[in-house]
């Protein structure tokens, strides 16, 4: 199978990260904080190993904080049901159901009301755009870093100069941007990241994180187990045990240990190969008559595009029973998104590389993408 779905989750595993599911899994079979055994106070190690180095790569600040989640979706529920308020928020065309979900239930209780940032004709959303719709009750911006259907990514250092000099917190989505973008906490005003492993740091999934700083500490949306404090009757107060109720996912939790030291050891070779595959890709479609390709060259691998009228599920389908390649079509769970491109109806077909993609994969999906074109024609 020629696996072009990586904006889902990156197929190449690194050996690192595998194996250090695998020592999890057969040294390390414990709860942390749990047990007083020396294999278990090693592993609360790693997991502080672990916490360390998103604290680095997010900005070595020392008032960052990291809290431990169950993938992305669930650091971003973190984020925006534990600092909600009464009042506003906005949130851009390019968000992910993660957000958009969470927010307009907020919006279904009375709670906020919501507007919503629109790109330009180039996909990006701009700081005049954000600041244009800040209220006086304005206490929260939510913004996807990188798009998961285009790709686009968004300027957060100068969204950030604007939230912060109008006091708003900045949830920076990061789901499609880590391992692909840097982002600097501290540099691009963002109070909270959102985090997944199983993408651009090519772990395994079931792990996600939320870092944040002092000025956006959120309030813990689960209760129950912490292995501290058990004497009292209410959820502690300590970062991050408070926000970390139940069993960690410890094997997902190393495999990002051992993800993000192999893309630190490998990001520009990775960069290079992404954008040699991802301009193969681009440059062909443009080529092809009866394709519309909505994706502009970006750092997240991902090229977007449609066959004539025909809808992009079927296409997908095409794909992947005919030539055996894998594509995501539909909405990819960003409603919004398709609104501004036009496709709400139609969906795009998302093509999206890696840094073990090759030169010859580009070509069969180029290929078979002009087959079904002309048979469309």
């Amino acid at each position: 199978m020629i696996y072009l779905d990586n904006a889902a989750t990156t197929n190449y595993k690194p050996p690192e990260v595998i194996q250090a599911v695998n020592d999890c899994l057969t040294k390390y079979p414990f709860n942390p904080n749990r047990s007083g055994n020396k294999l278990s106070l090693e592993l609360q190690q790693r997991l502080y190993e672990t916490r360390r180095k998103l604290h680095l790569v997010f900005n070595n600040d020392s008032e960052l904080h990291v809290a431990f989640t169950g993938g992305c979706t669930a650091a971003l529920n973190l984020a925006i049901l534990g600092t909600a308020q009464r009042g506003h928020i906005i949130i851009t065309a390019t968000e992910h159901n993660s957000v958009l979900r969470p927010v307009m239930q907020l919006k279904k209780k009375g709670y906020v009301e919501v507007s919503l940032a629109k790109p330009n004709e180039r996909g990006t959303v701009t700081a005049e755009e954000i600041e244009r719709l800040i209220r006086p009750d304005t206490y929260l911006v939510c913004v996807s870093h990188a798009s998961n259907v285009t790709g686009t990514a968004q300027n957060l250092a100068e969204i950030g100069r604007v939230t912060r000099r109008r006091n708003v917190k900045l949830l920076a989505d990061c789901a499609q941007s880590v391992g692909y973008l840097a982002t600097d906490m501290e540099k691009c005003g963002v109070d909270m990241a959102a985090i997944g492993s199983h993408k651009g740091l090519h772990a395994m999934q079931g792990a996600g994180a939320l870092i944040f700083t002092k000025r956006a500490i959120p309030r813990p949306i689960s209760f129950g187990g912490t292995g501290t404090e058990s004497h009292l009757y209410y959820q502690p107060s300590t970062i991050p045990d408070c926000l970390e109720s139940g069993t960690l996912p410890c094997p997902a939790i190393l495999s990002m240990n051992a993800g993000l030291d192999w893309w630190l050891s490998n990001w520009k070779h990775n960069r290079d190969v992404i954008a040699e595959m991802q301009g193969t890709i681009l440059d062909g479609l443009k080529k092809i008559k009866g394709v519309t390709v909505y994706s502009q060259p970006n750092r997240s691998g991902i090229a977007a595009f449609n066959v004539g009228k025909r809808d992009s599920a079927e296409i997908a389908d095409i794909l992947s029973e005919r030539y055996d390649i894998s594509v995501r079509g539909g909405l990819q769970c960003a409603p919004l998104m398709h609104r501004f491109l036009g496709t709400l109806e139609q969906g795009v077909v998302r093509a999206s590389v890696s840094c073990v993609t090759e030169k010859e994969e580009c070509y069969s999906l180029l290929n078979a993408v002009e087959l079904i074109s002309k048979s469309s024609l």
